[in-house]
């Protein structure tokens, strides 16, 4: 059996050490590089080309979505995972959206990190099963969309825009029915066509879907 091939990035030198003899547990996974600071990344990763890299979010004032982009210049097919403490849906968003592959919790079990590696290392994307699914199905349409530059609410019609609107401002269905003339049934229709068309499940996913795309000031 070929062993996956890790490389670490921590600027915490004891939780990556910590961390490598986790992995050295666990026959299918072996360590080839480790790197504490940004400048040490490029190197590390091209002398030892590891299957995966996993890579803290923050590195002494360098963010790791900043280290993805640069690797992923280096070689396109890069698979990464971040790892942090910090789970706020931007720092996700912005992971996912410079290339990282999966993003892990450092509150996680080892198993289920070890599970995580594995998963990035076969190509597939993975998130920590305490996050919010959301965030990560947005960018991964926009990335198979090839539309990353589209306004968010391009699937919208002008309709739904409006009452998109009223919703995340905290409008009930009736007031919604009301400012716009229109009856309780036809909100309720626009609203499911809205969660479907933006790939959300609830009013909280599109009042998160609106914080990330600047559109609550709005």
């Amino acid at each position: 059996m070929t062993a996956i091939r890790v490389a670490l990035v921590d600027d915490h030198r004891l939780f990556r050490e910590g961390l490598r003899a986790l992995l050295g547990t666990q026959p299918d996974l072996a360590v080839v590089a480790e790197a504490s600071d940004a400048r040490e990344v490029p190197g590390a990763v091209e002398s030892t080309q590891p299957d995966v890299v996993v890579l803290d979010y923050q590195l002494k004032g360098v963010a790791g979505p900043s280290i993805v982009r640069d690797l992923l210049e280096r070689n396109r097919n890069r698979r990464i995972l971040l790892l942090s403490m910090h789970l706020e849906e931007d720092r996700i968003a912005q992971a996912l959206a410079a290339g990282a592959l999966g993003y892990a919790s450092k509150e996680q079990s080892a198993t289920e990190l070890f599970s995580a590696i594995r998963t990035v290392a076969n190509g597939r994307p993975y998130l920590a099963p305490n996050l919010s699914n959301f965030v990560f199905d947005d960018y991964v349409r926009i990335q198979r969309d090839g539309k990353p530059n589209a306004t968010p609410l391009a699937p919208l019609t002008g309709r739904e825009k409006e009452v998109f609107e009223l919703v995340i401002r905290g409008m009930a269905n009736d007031s919604i029915a009301q400012t716009l003339a229109i009856s309780r049934r036809t909100v309720e229709t626009h609203r499911s066509r809205i969660l479907h068309k933006l790939h959300a499940h609830s009013v909280a996913d599109l009042m998160r879907f609106a914080a990330r795309h600047g559109l609550l000031d709005a």
